[in-house]
């Protein structure tokens, strides 16, 4: 996720002399790892009916999953965020199978957005569980300036966008059991582990849908295919998202062996291309820089929320940076589209707890930008320091929690500047090489996982001799792990 500035001016990009030339990192021979196989993971169904002029929808949702853990389960438990707004989501149905027996009770909510749901009886490890959601969810208007994640569901007069809407499964693991946090509106406030979706939607006569995953190309728009349903597959899912709007536009670019499809306002055409390019390009360097490009296709969708945010398989970024954008780089909708292209890999693949330790995947994403304007438009490397850093003078540790912060404009500035410092500290400190082995092992030793801060200092401990410990403690506060180099 990030948020274009508020007020910051497109500024002229600032010459600083002869371009750098991009760093060739000689990169270590560690194999790819074998993802997970698609039919051990939870698997989530969706079948939409979405009412655009009367902005709600009514929704049916299937989960299947088996207990993979060593211990009995009594309970599911989900997550949802939308709950937090009153009376935007609204349960009516929930029936749940284990075995033979069926539970139909309504459960509590734990804090508002936790979703405890009892089993009918105990699930015993490598049994299956059948959950049958029945809900509507009254899309809540917000404000062009709305930052995340007040902005991530709800309608504007152009589009209707659904980030975190339903009901998703907390992660899981032995040591703590189900992974509950108390929700913070600011930030991403959410944790997903991975699972497969079907996503279908039903909408008015020329509404366009949004979505992630491969689509079906009938009726002359992509996704458009079941009954004049929009149909989306998304496998090694983080989270799922749809948009829809009378007023887009889709751009497609299948000749990439990524296919990119680009929505965007009718209105800004110009950009909507850019944006298609800028993805590919994002796609290009980010597969020399971290590995290759973790799923099937990506859809790069304008939004009407003052920010980004990064799905599996969509990235959506901000009107402002398609309305404001001056022809060429660098510009906010350059920076935010890489931005955003980079979660694919950061947040997608290698996954985090972002409501515990939001810096993992914002960090690696927000540095990606700077990388992002070196390779492909270097005269614009200062102009990205002084509009997307050092004209908010951020302040406080990488690692700060949301919680810390009454709002994500601020949080979002400070602990993005300062981690954007960090990482430029660390390149210098151990050198191109050593960084970009780095973060390439990294992303190759964790992919389809959940990483800790931990994982990323352990990792970084085994490619480089320099002492970069002053670095941590400049920019890190209660971390209680080893982060010393290998000397």
């Amino acid at each position: 996720m990030t948020a274009a500035p508020p007020g910051a001016e497109i500024a002229e990009p600032t010459t600083v002399g002869d371009p750098t030339p991009y760093p060739t990192a000689t990169l270590a021979p560690t194999p790819m790892p074998t993802p997970p196989p698609v039919e051990s993971l939870p698997s989530m169904a969706f079948e939409v009916e979405l009412f655009y002029g009367e902005r709600w929808m009514r929704v049916h949702q299937t989960v299947d999953l088996t207990n993979h853990s060593r211990s009995v389960w009594e309970e599911v438990v989900f997550s949802v965020p939308l709950h937090y707004n009153q009376g935007a989501f609204l349960l009516d149905a929930l029936e749940v199978t284990v075995g033979e027996d069926v539970l139909t009770e309504l459960p509590g909510w734990e804090n508002q957005t936790i979703l405890r749901v009892p089993l009918p009886r105990p699930a015993q490890p490598g049994e299956p569980i059948h959950l049958d959601f029945r809900y509507r969810v009254l899309i809540p208007p917000i404000e062009k300036t709305s930052w995340p994640p007040q902005g991530t569901t709800g309608w504007t007069p152009e589009v209707i966008q659904a980030g975190e809407w339903y009901p998703s499964l907390v992660p899981y693991n032995e040591d703590e059991g189900w992974q509950t946090w108390l929700y913070h509106p600011v930030g991403d406030p959410t944790a997903y582990p991975l699972v497969n979706v079907d996503l279908t939607v039903w909408a008015e006569d020329g509404i366009v849908i949004a979505s992630g995953g491969p689509i079906d190309g009938l009726g002359g728009y992509p996704g458009l295919g079941v009954d004049g349903g929009w149909h989306f597959r998304v496998e090694r899912a983080r989270g799922i998202a749809l948009y829809a709007s009378p007023f887009y536009e889709v751009a497609i670019d299948e000749q990439y062996h990524v296919p990119i499809y680009s929505y965007y306002f009718r209105d800004h055409p110009e950009a909507g291309q850019a944006a298609l390019e800028i993805a590919r390009n994002s796609i290009d360097l980010f597969e020399r820089l971290y590995g290759p490009y973790p799923y099937t296709t990506l859809s790069v969708v304008e939004n009407g929320f003052f920010g980004g945010m990064e799905y599996t398989e969509l990235v959506s970024v901000t009107d402002y940076a398609y309305a404001t954008y001056p022809g060429e780089p660098p510009s906010i909708l350059h920076a935010l589209t890489a931005h955003e292209v980079a979660h694919q890999w950061w947040y997608g693949a290698v996954g985090n707890h972002q409501a515990r330790e939001p810096w993992l995947d914002e960090t690696i994403a927000f540095y990606s930008e700077v990388l992002y304007l070196e390779e492909y438009a270097p005269e614009g490397v200062d102009w990205w320091w002084r509009v997307r850093v050092d004209q908010y003078s951020p302040e406080g540790p990488v690692n700060a929690s949301p919680t810390d912060y009454r709002s994500s404009s601020t949080f979002i500035v400070y602990t993005y500047g300062q981690s954007a410092r960090f990482m430029r500290g660390l390149r210098e400190r151990i050198g191109d090489e050593d960084f970009f082995n780095f973060l390439r092992n990294y992303y190759i030793r964790y992919q389809w996982q959940m990483v800790t801060a931990e994982d990323f200092f352990s990792t970084l401990r085994e490619h480089t001799d320099a002492d970069y410990g002053d670095l941590v403690e400049l920019y890190f506060q209660d971390l209680n792990i080893d982060v010393s180099s290998r000397q």
